[in-house]
């Protein structure tokens, strides 16, 4: 395929997404794509515009772009997608859908808070605290009508969670084997009465190599990352926790009144 035998578009740019987005209709989710510098060759366009677009077409989805392995169609997995007006885990989410959750990469500490944790909790003396480290997965379904087995690597990674809790309100004995992974969950599940209100920041940056490897995400593609504490009616900080998505897969909106 040569972008001359596409029809006029406006930018070099669409003209290398529409020759993406038919290659894509030739391969089945899951197909390796070829390695950058040949599929520049096949599309006849520099590596950068094709980095750029590879980058665009894993943000909504459609690729999946392993560190030091490769670029995969993505499997069409349903969107997980909630409102921000209602704090509920992602576990709840993906079971309002009917989908299935693993976890992965889970630790859990013990320590002394960092400078920054203690920033996070609104605390200045030395605080113990519980450190929950853990990625969520979404299980695809079977790559082939009548299978039974899941196919090898169907688990697509989609949020990378951390959880700072003060040891006071959660310690390492409170996680059991029936542990999913919702720290918020198992808070609830304790004293539910006692949480009030979760004040949320939202951003986007980078993966970076840690975040990149553990998602199955490039370094460079951006993250959302919702930055969160969750208070008590006392106005104690309970849960000072930071949780990055994989765009394309987890979505949310906010419902705003129009004010005269």
């Amino acid at each position: 395929m040569d972008l001359d035998d596409l029809p006029k578009v406006r930018s070099t740019r669409e003209q290398v997404e529409v020759a993406l987005s038919r290659l894509l209709m030739q391969h089945r989710p899951g197909d390796q794509l070829p390695p950058e510098p040949e599929l520049a060759q096949q599309l006849g366009v520099s590596r950068p515009t094709l980095r750029d677009v590879l980058r665009s077409f894993a943000e909504r989805g459609l690729l999946v772009r392993r560190q030091g392995v490769g670029t995969f169609v993505a499997t069409r997995l349903p969107v997980v997608e909630a409102g921000l007006e209602v704090l509920e885990s992602l576990e709840r989410m993906t079971d309002r859908l009917g989908l299935r959750t693993q976890m992965a990469h889970l630790t859990v500490t013990e320590r002394p808070a960092t400078d920054r944790e203690l920033a996070g909790l609104g605390r200045d003396e030395p605080t113990t605290v519980l450190v929950v480290d853990r990625v969520i997965g979404i299980e695809n379904a079977p790559a082939d009508e009548g299978m039974n087995e899941q196919a090898p690597g169907s688990v697509r990674p989609i949020a990378d969670l951390r959880d700072v809790v003060p040891t006071e309100f959660l310690s390492r004995d409170d996680l059991d084997d029936g542990f999913r992974g919702s720290i918020l969950d198992l808070l609830l599940a304790r004293d539910a009465s006692a949480l009030s209100l979760s004040r949320t920041q939202i951003l986007t940056e980078p993966a970076g190599f840690r975040r990149a490897a553990r998602l199955e995400v490039d370094a460079a593609d951006p993250l959302l990352v919702l930055v969160a504490q969750l208070y008590s009616y006392d106005e104690r900080v309970v849960d000072y926790s930071i949780s990055a998505f994989v765009p394309g897969y987890v979505e949310f909106h906010v419902m705003r009144q129009v004010r005269a």
